[in-house]
């Protein structure tokens, strides 16, 4: 089984990725979650999860930040989500 981590600073937003998709069907679970780009960065580094999805806008450490500190370590693919128009 494959771990996807979710980051987003609107917990309504964690629950909508967390349910929106039946993960198990895709050979998923979801191992962590953050709602601020710092508490993510260590979660993530400590989890090692497969796939992580995260918001732009976050406090503390802003998502590309996040994506950029992960790289220095590790090629894990990143989708990066928005719920801001601008």
């Amino acid at each position: 089984m494959y771990h996807v981590f979710l980051a987003d600073d609107e917990p309504w937003a964690l629950m909508t990725l967390q349910n929106l998709i039946d993960w198990s069907d895709y050979g998923f679970a979801v191992s962590g979650e953050a709602e601020d780009g710092e508490q993510a960065l260590e979660r993530i580094i400590r989890t090692n999860p497969d796939l992580i999805i995260s918001d732009i806008r976050m406090p503390g450490m802003d998502g590309l930040t996040v994506c950029t500190r992960i790289r220095q370590k590790s090629h894990v693919p990143i989708i990066i989500v928005s719920a801001k128009d601008s």
